[in-house]
């Protein structure tokens, strides 16, 4: 791959889309993938681009993460579990827009981004995850660090009360898996 200090975001989604592929063919294992993840868990963009490719396409990778993909992700440690959270949020309020929209296809992706955020953060750093999560819920009631985030992406009323109600529900099976 070269130096990870130099791995652009598309670049990052490139490796990802290739090395997932190898993965579900079977032509390199868990472990190996595990190695290559943490390659781009390193930076910024590497996990970016991890994150949209696994997330949102077709590998069911995140659906059931094998042990060692699962390791390297809580070695991520709070930007894994950051990027999680906002990706919990996106999702959230993608799926209402396409749904708004009469996009169903669209908004089946975006409530599969939603449906692994929740999934994963039940495998991640159990403190870092209650603090992403509560950070958020307050950024839907106009407070907290992830307020801005939600300003960038010009979420309106709808789409921060759904979050929140994702927040609450992801809180509540958490809580109840314990």
């Amino acid at each position: 791959m070269g130096q990870s200090q130099s791995l652009a975001f598309p670049q990052a989604i490139h490796h990802t889309e290739s090395w997932l592929g190898q993965w579900q063919e079977g032509t390199i294992t868990s472990e190996v993938l595990a190695q290559k993840v943490a390659l781009l868990l390193s930076t910024s963009h590497g996990r970016r681009g991890f994150f949209v490719v696994a997330l949102a396409g077709p590998s069911p990778l995140l659906d059931h993460p094998p042990t060692p993909i699962l390791e390297q992700l809580r070695r991520g440690g709070a930007g894994v579990v950051d990027l999680v959270v906002r990706n919990l949020a996106m999702g959230t309020a993608m799926a209402l827009e396409h749904q708004q929209r009469g996009n169903g296809e669209q908004a089946m992706g975006s409530l599969q981004v939603q449906r692994r955020a929740q999934a994963l953060l039940s495998h991640l750093d159990p403190v870092a995850v209650d603090q992403g999560l509560h950070q958020l819920l307050a950024a839907t009631e106009g407070r907290g660090p992830y307020r801005d985030f939600l300003q960038r992406w010009n979420y309106d009323t709808a789409q921060c009360q759904a979050i929140a109600q994702a927040v609450r529900a992801t809180q509540h099976n958490l809580a109840n898996a314990t």
